[in-house]
């Protein structure tokens, strides 16, 4: 018996969703190159020194409400690089997994159940334990892999089995990578204001250079491994559709 052709919904990773992160450096490099950024670090950490623990508290409360709201996090990141450093990795980082909480909570206690009631059915379930089977590999991999905007990641691993503790896990894991390119962008542009040397500058800039091509590097694999796995717009399709469950036949009597 043939196979059944998947569904429409379970078309592959489309291939925008690979060159997102190396459009996205792109973009942010060619904006600190355009706009006068020379006036507006030194006044941002001016700012940040004179304001010492309100500053920080500021950024990552900031950080929190742009991953709660459907804002670009990213750009975060490259502020905490310009006004605080090296020290912006670990503000961002706390931002983003502060911001990643409440909607991930909103979604298990009050969404999740109604949701399942609606939706239930033997392909839903079967995604649900395959997703809670491999929980930490799974998040890891939709953190890097740039599928769906992070604030919607949020909200979607909420409505799945997975576990609080192992979802920051996975999630301080899977963002590492792509939030220290980010801050690394804005570290570069702070140097390249506050008059460091040619010499600083290329060593930096080479280093963002070789880390920024390890982010997209590992963001295909992530891509890669995801599509892999048979995850798709709507979950595992293939295999699930296979494995569903299906009315039993009842048996003919032979004629007499």
């Amino acid at each position: 018996m043939p196979n059944p052709s998947p569904s429409p919904a379970a078309t592959p990773i489309k291939a925008w969703h690979i060159w997102l992160w190396p459009v996205l450096l792109v973009v942010i490099a060619l904006g600190m190159w355009l706009l006068p950024w020379g006036d507006w670090v030194p006044i941002l950490r001016d700012w940040v020194k004179s304001h010492g623990t309100y500053g920080i508290v500021v950024f990552v409360l900031a950080y929190v409400v742009v991953v709660i709201l459907p804002l670009p996090a990213a750009a975060m990141s490259v502020v905490g690089g310009l006004a605080f450093g090296w020290w912006g990795y670990p503000l961002s980082m706390l931002g983003s997994i502060l911001g990643a909480i409440p909607p991930f909570l909103i979604g298990r206690h009050w969404l999740r159940a109604p949701l399942m009631r609606r939706i239930d059915g033997p392909r839903v379930r079967a995604a649900d334990r395959a997703i809670a089977q491999n929980s930490l590999v799974f998040v890891v991999l939709l953190r890097l892999t740039p599928i769906l905007p992070f604030t919607a990641q949020n909200w979607l691993l909420g409505f799945t089995a997975v576990r609080p503790w192992t979802y920051l896990l996975a999630t301080t894991a899977g963002l590492a990578p792509g939030t220290l390119a980010m801050v690394w962008i804005g570290e570069m542009g702070g140097l390249a204001t506050v008059g460091a040397s040619r010499a600083q500058l290329m060593l930096g800039g080479g280093g963002l250079l070789a880390f920024g091509l390890m982010v997209i590097w590992l963001g295909r694999v992530a891509t890669r491994e995801m599509r892999r796995a048979g995850f798709h717009k709507t979950g595992p399709a293939q295999p699930l559709a296979d494995n569903a469950i299906r009315p039993e036949s009842k048996p003919t009597l032979p004629d007499n």
